[in-house]
């Protein structure tokens, strides 16, 4: 497995995968998600497409990268849209 190094400062101390949360003040939380409505007009039934962000991040700059895993499927949804 070839290793990642960082873009900033060329680090190979990358963490990758990290799962990016938001907390409510009763300490619940969820994972924040990128969302494409195929349908954004509609009152109801937008035909949303979600997915979770995720982060790599350089364990010795700092540097944060954000990624989904899967882009196919919202670029579908964000294409239904722009089409329609």
């Amino acid at each position: 497995m070839a290793s990642i190094t960082c873009g900033r400062c060329g680090s190979e101390k990358i963490m990758t995968d990290l799962r990016i949360r938001d907390r409510y003040d009763a300490g619940v939380g969820q994972d924040l998600e990128v969302e494409v409505q195929g349908n954004p007009d509609a009152m109801i039934f937008k035909q949303s497409h979600r997915e979770a962000l995720r982060a790599t991040v350089c364990g010795e700059c700092g540097n944060v990268g954000l990624s989904i895993k899967n882009p196919e499927a919202l670029w579908k949804t964000y294409t239904q849209q722009k089409n329609s």
